[in-house]
């Protein structure tokens, strides 16, 4: 499920680079932010507070619960209840299916997102300070502060996929503390516009067995009786695990892809099966723009897996289709954090075990990946040409072996203008969620993943705008992948990628 802003907005102002416009009647950027910290005052330790809102044409409320920097925010909108939270430092999710995934911290180490910072004022459409932070594709924030108040009373969120707005208004005090009371968010979509209000904010202590993380609420995927490992119905196809799937008596193509950060189905084929919609929401954070749904499934059937009452997101198309299998849907995350899974890509076959009796596998070879599940995709860290990213999603969803988002390309230009760039292509274009997008090879001295080195590595740099533009620097895919057995241990923020009969021949360690 999609939900478009980030919950409870109070106007906390972070410290910001100076570089300032040259005109003379401009304060100093270091006052502005001072003038805001004082508007804001002094926030009690703890605070429980309570907000109402809609979202996706669905009624919704949050309640956070904070003390400190722990915090624990539940959330109810529509049917769906869903919980976030930071517990001694640890952050946490669970998700509409009831899963509790840990959010493993990044190493930190890799270079950031170089960005430019000034201070403006403006008359029009409000008379108003604005603070613009840009990175060197000019996508970012800017910050509007009232000069009569120092609120801050709007937002912008600038994307290469557009840009959106978050405006405040209803300021309120409680005791020392001031913030908004009503904000609302819209960017040019319908589906997306969200209306939040403080229905309450108590400045009262909160205990620390009320932000402790919760456990999962119910055990996902079912095995039969006294069973710890079955073998999956399954087909590899071109490096693509296809899996038999049967809802309401009907027996479905669905894909295992761990680049799916929930359950996906094809929207027609949801119709078709009687299953309600609940909620709308346009979403472009794939390769293009589409509109999905919401709907719960009362029974998935996986082989001799049972899943009951899932919650299972929409979308016009499953890309996938091929002349034998008609593919409509994705067995993402929800579905493998609650198994551990063994795919071995040699013999075309797919187990999973209940997470307690999940066993690594024994080869001294083995790449043991620490794998960051915040975003609910396996992310971990890979040199390209010795330069470091930490946000590379392991994809057996993906075609092609090593792509490249922008997130990469614009903070480290130095190692696609060193690499060697292959001839263009006139057919590099895939098929992602949403729509196609271009690429162009290029030809790498070297990719470390783990303790692993390839070498005279052929990448692919995804070069449409928009299409894949969040903070992740690209993708493993499945020409990769299919050199080894990869087994899934989500439970412990692992992945491990075990050397088949196809990888001493193709790698150097």
């Amino acid at each position: 499920m999609v939900r478009v802003t980030v919950g409870f907005l109070c106007l906390a102002l972070l410290a910001l680079p100076v570089s300032l416009a040259s005109a003379q009647d401009l304060p100093d950027l270091a006052a502005v932010q001072h003038h805001v910290e004082d508007a804001i005052g002094k926030r009690p330790a703890a605070d429980r507070l309570a907000i109402t809102y809609t979202a996706q044409g669905m009624a919704g409320r949050d309640v956070t619960l904070r003390s400190g920097d722990d915090y624990r925010t539940d959330t109810t909108l529509g049917p769906f209840k869903s919980a976030e939270g930071s517990f001694h430092g640890q952050d946490w999710s669970q998700n509409e299916n009831g899963e509790t995934v840990l959010d493993n911290a990044e190493p930190g180490v890799e270079i950031g997102d170089r960005t430019t910072t000034r201070l403006t004022r403006i008359s029009q459409p409000l008379d108003a300070y604005v603070i613009t932070k840009l990175n060197l594709r000019g996508s970012g924030s800017k910050q509007y502060i009232d000069p009569a108040t120092w609120h801050v009373v709007r937002r912008d969120y600038i994307r290469p996929t557009g840009t959106s707005t978050v405006s405040y208004d209803d300021f309120r005090t409680t005791g020392t503390y001031t913030c908004a009371w009503h904000w609302a968010f819209r960017d040019g979509h319908a589906e997306n516009d969200e209306d939040y209000r403080i229905e309450s904010l108590d400045p009262s202590a909160v205990s620390e067995a009320e932000l402790a993380i919760p456990p999962a609420r119910r055990t996902l995927a079912e095995f039969p009786a006294g069973i710890s490992s079955v073998a999956l119905p399954v087909h590899l196809i071109d490096g693509q695990f296809i899996v038999r799937v049967n809802i309401n008596g009907r027996g479905l193509d669905f894909q295992l892809d761990t680049g799916a950060g929930d359950l996906v189905i094809d929207r027609d084929v949801a119709k078709q099966l009687g299953l309600e919609e609940h909620g709308a929401y346009s979403s472009a954070v794939n390769a293009g723009r589409y509109v999905g749904t919401n709907v719960i499934v009362p029974e998935m059937k996986v082989g001799n897996l049972t899943m009951h009452d899932v919650v299972v997101s929409t979308i016009p198309h499953v890309a996938g289709d091929n002349p034998d299998y008609k593919i409509v849907g994705l067995l993402g995350f929800d579905f493998i954090d609650a198994v551990g899974l063994k795919l071995d890509y040699e013999a075309g076959t797919m187990t999973a075990t209940t997470p307690d009796a999940f066993e690594a596998p024994t080869d001294p070879r083995t790449i043991d990946l620490d794998v960051r599940l915040g975003s609910l995709r396996p992310q971990t860290s890979v040199a390209v040409n010795g330069v470091l990213g930490q946000r590379f999603i392991l994809d057996t969803g993906a075609t092609g072996g090593l792509m490249l988002f922008d997130y990469f390309q614009r903070r480290n230009p130095d190692v696609l203008r060193n690499a060697q760039w292959l001839a263009p292509n006139p057919n590099m274009r895939f098929i992602g969620v949403g729509g196609e997008f271009e690429v162009q090879p290029y030809r790498l001295r070297s990719v470390t993943i783990g303790q692993v080195n390839f070498t005279d590595f052929i990448a692919l740099a995804v070069t449409s705008g928009g299409s894949y533009s969040a903070n992740e620097d690209g993708l493993i895919g499945t020409d990769l992948l299919a050199l080894f057995t990869l087994y899934t241990d989500y439970a412990n923020g692992k992945v491990y990628l075990a050397p088949n009969g196809i990888t001493k021949r193709v790698i150097s360690k």
